[in-house]
């Protein structure tokens, strides 16, 4: 029975850092860029021009800027964020036989978004969220150089449960994961009438930060439930507490045992864009583009908080024969609190993209882009702590190779993607164009990894937009798109949610239960590009 002790402990110190990598699987990346053209058309821009915003699609494609330009764009967006728990027909026997879970029949739905706001209280939930960036370009009359900078976010995701009786607030009450790329000076260089290469150097903000309760439903949890239940009696309490005391707390499958809040960034984290754009004919063009990795050390400020019954249980059982003869493997149960300091070394992987441009008709324009990214480089977390804490003492004996005395060690699994991405353009006039497109967004989280935390597995995003020439300087593009992701988790399918085994060694808030899940993202930009 002891083996699933160390699910909670794990949880309370890994869930907060496998909640980072899940957020960027496939659902922050490109979507908060806020370019409208790459919006519109799908991200299918590899071998296209996108404005300044070619700083992360394909620097090379900056020497379509001729002169001295600006631009400034407004994104905004809503996330529509759904959890659905059911009690599937044979259910309980994962508690002890206890089937009173009051999550069962449950549903959850968050509309609400939190932005990472630096120096100005960290995670924040927002009323609205809107986001106003902006960037540069300056080509010197006859050179083959373009310069640019540009503002933007290439990942941002929040969100907050904000009741305290949202059946989802075991895995995150509030979610922050985001990236917003500060300064990027860049370079495009016309290597001949067809040929251009460019390059852009990132220097980005990047944090995590999270606020989540907890709870362990399992067999060990449904037993001591039981036994105080039924042995915290006036007669029998006393040689309980003498022998093996459970009488201090009540800890039971379905209650509230902890809240995690953790707080980590990094102010300059760098990377770069490589880029190639050619286009031997007027209606064809070919571009490839490598973004790297950018390796990172995460600071920040974590807080644990304990229930009343978590710590009476744990000092009871330090008080009785059993507890003071184990006492090494168990925690001493006297903190209402514990906090300091945590690190967190974490790669944001690396990508490559390729894509053709082609013009078969005057008016028709079609694209098609594929992307690879290396989410496998997430498929171990290490966090370290200031401290031993009373979690750690459970998880360095219970899973010796998952923890240490000062770090829990997560074994992610993800896996590399492939997506792919379509769209095409229609030129009404010499000022107008519309614009559509579709891309398949693979999820890199296995089936047997998949929760509640970012419920994001497999996903499709679609793309309106226009284009508009309002003088011979002066560009205004507009971009809408719809983003859906659904899931259908099968009770004892994913061990990062619902397993119900004696031997899962990771967090399982809803052990037994189906869930399903749905996350819709509206996502509107609009840029207006001028010379200067």
């Amino acid at each position: 029975m002891t083996m699933r002790i160390s699910p909670l402990a794990v949880a309370m110190a890994g869930v907060g850092f496998g909640w980072a990598t899940l957020a960027n699987a496939q659902l922050a990346n490109d979507l908060t860029i806020g370019n409208p053209k790459a919006m519109a058309m799908a991200n299918a821009v590899t071998a296209d021009s996108t404005g300044i915003d070619a700083v992360h699609y394909n620097p090379a494609a900056l020497t379509k800027l001729k002169g001295r330009q600006t631009q400034i764009k407004l994104i905004t967006g809503v996330m529509d964020i759904r959890a659905g728990f059911k009690a599937p027909p044979d259910y309980g026997s994962s508690a002890f036989g206890l089937d009173d879970d009051p999550v069962a029949g449950e549903n959850s739905r968050t509309l609400t978004p939190t932005m990472y706001l630096p120096g100005l209280g960290g995670m924040t939930d927002m009323p609205l969220l809107v986001a106003p960036l902006a960037g540069l370009s300056i080509n010197p009359p006859g050179s083959k150089f373009t310069f640019a900078t540009n503002v933007y976010a290439p990942q941002a995701l929040g969100y907050s449960r904000d009741s305290d009786s949202d059946p989802a607030r075991y895995e995150g009450r509030r979610v922050s994961l985001q990236r917003i790329t500060y300064f990027s000076p860049s370079v495009g260089y016309e290597v001949n009438d067809t040929l251009s290469a460019g390059l852009s150097i990132g220097f980005s903000h990047q944090a995590m930060a999270l606020d989540t309760d907890f709870r362990n439903p399992g067999l060990l949890t449904g037993l001591l439930q039981t036994l105080h239940d039924t042995t915290c009696v006036p007669g029998a309490q006393e040689i309980v507490e003498l022998v093996f005391n459970v009488c201090g707390g009540r800890i039971g499958p379905y209650d509230s045992l902890a809240n995690l809040k953790l707080d980590m960034q990094q102010t300059l984290s760098p990377s770069f864009n490589l880029g190639v754009l050619w286009e031997p004919y007027d209606w064809f063009a070919w571009g490839a583009t490598y973004q790297s990795e950018s390796r990172m050390h995460l600071k920040g400020k974590y807080r644990v908080d304990y229930t009343k019954d978590w710590q009476g249980f744990w000092s009871g059982m330090q008080s009785s024969v059993f507890g003071a003869f184990l006492s090494p493997l168990f925690p001493y149960g006297n903190a209402e609190e514990e906090h300091g300091v945590a690190t967190l070394n974490m790669v944001n992987p690396d990508s490559f993209s390729t894509g053709i441009k082609v013009r078969p008709f005057d008016k028709w324009q079609f694209n098609f882009d594929l992307k690879w990214t290396d989410y496998s480089d997430w498929n171990k977390l290490e966090i370290e702590f200031d401290k031993e804490l009373d979690l750690l003492r459970i998880a360095k004996n219970f899973a010796p190779n998952g923890a240490t005395d000062h770090s829990i060690i997560l074994d992610r699994g993800y896996q590399d993607t492939w997506s792919y991405a379509m769209g095409m353009q229609y030129d009404v006039n010499d000022r107008l164009q519309l614009r559509a497109g579709y891309e398949y967004r693979p999820s890199a989280i296995p089936k047997d990894k998949a929760d509640a935390l970012v419920p994001i597995g497999d996903a499709n995003l679609y793309g309106l937009g226009l284009g508009y020439q309002w003088d011979k300087d002066t560009v205004i593009d507009l971009g809408f798109n719809y983003f859906v992701s659904k899931q259908s988790i099968k009770a004892g399918t994913s061990c990062n949610l619902n397993c119900t085994g004696i031997d899962n060694l990771v967090y399982n808030p809803y052990a037994g239960l189906d869930v399903s899940t749905t996350v819709k993202a509206y996502v509107f930009a609009m840029t207006y590009r001028t010379t200067f």
